[in-house]
């Protein structure tokens, strides 16, 4: 309305029938800034939705080339595995690794051992990598998983989907999975070594107003704000699986990543990381207020974050 009436004033004035010329400048200048400032917000919202619709295209055209032999990677399936792994890593000894990867796996460091995962790093080709191998719990756990893609294989998805959105997360190098024919068994996965302290470890009993908290802060408003733009969730936003780099917030434990088409439930489910990552904090109440209002400021955006839906996306 105050465009309008700018404009108004000064057609008023060449006809003779308004006020001076010279007022009618001094208002049009008060709202040359205002039309400014929106061109430039447009061109940005417009900018960042071209950003988005090419990464979403890049991940359309890439993600049916994951799983078979291309330029970069190589497809490896026989009756008793399937692997997927860089080409430019097509070493003999990488490729006695595919062959029998257990004869690898206890010679390097111990770098977690549970129930349902056991990780080493080791040494291949004087390369040192992080393999994550995914065990059979019991009997009938895996009976159920015969049927059903491993969590490495989902890690492997899901890595090269963060990687092309712009979200920081080791190297995938290698998916392997242990099969008999065409049922799955036991899935091994590999990447890069990302060194650095886990995001726990990296603000320690800092105060919130420190520069690591900063830091952290900028960095997790980000990835919830890539995690809106493109509709995916992590899964489990325990604050020992990011690590804090110098450059960025690594991802790890892609095991429960998910893109989601249906906005209704990327919002609940979003809402429950959320909820995840800050129950990190709960033993530091002074820490909450400034946590759930980065939180609520930047879930404040998610209606108008839908109004530009994802190219593609459903509703």
């Amino acid at each position: 309305m105050q465009v309008f009436c700018a404009g108004y004033r000064l057609r008023q004035t060449r006809s003779g029938n308004g006020p001076g010329a010279s007022r009618s400048r001094v208002n049009f200048r008060r709202h040359r800034p205002m039309l400014k400032e929106g061109s430039v917000a447009m061109a940005n919202r417009d900018s960042e939705r071209d950003q988005v619709e090419r990464r979403v295209q890049q991940w359309r055209a890439l993600k049916p080339t994951l799983f078979r032999n291309s330029e970069e990677l190589v497809c490896h399936r026989t009756w008793g595995q399937f692997a997927m792994y860089q080409r430019a890593l097509a070493t003999p000894e990488f490729e006695a690794f595919i062959r029998d990867p257990d004869s690898f796996f206890y010679q390097g460091r111990m770098l977690k051992r549970g129930d349902s995962t056991t990780v080493m790093a080791i040494t291949l080709d004087g390369v040192t990598y992080v393999v994550k191998r995914y065990n059979l719990r019991n009997f009938w756990y895996g009976i159920r998983r015969l049927f059903r893609p491993t969590r490495a294989w989902r890690c492997w998805a899901s890595a090269h989907m963060l990687q092309t959105f712009g979200v920081a997360t080791p190297a995938p190098v290698l998916m392997l999975e242990r099969r008999w024919g065409p049922l799955r068994r036991q899935g091994y996965y590999v990447t890069a070594l990302v060194e650095g302290p886990d995001v726990l470890q990296f603000v320690g009993d800092e105060p919130i107003n420190g520069a690591h908290w900063q830091q952290t802060l900028e960095r997790f408003r980000a990835l919830l704000q890539t995690m809106q733009r493109y509709r995916f969730i992590h899964g489990d936003m325990k604050a020992t699986n990011f690590i804090a780099t110098r450059d960025a917030l690594v991802a790890l434990d892609l095991d429960a990543v998910r893109e989601l088409r249906d906005r209704r439930t990327f919002n609940r489910l979003l809402q429950r990381d959320i909820r995840r990552w800050l129950a990190n904090w709960q033993h530091r109440p002074d820490l909450m207020p400034v946590l759930q209002a980065m939180v609520d400021a930047v879930v404040a955006n998610t209606d108008q974050a839908a109004a530009g839906e994802a190219p593609g996306a459903d509703t």
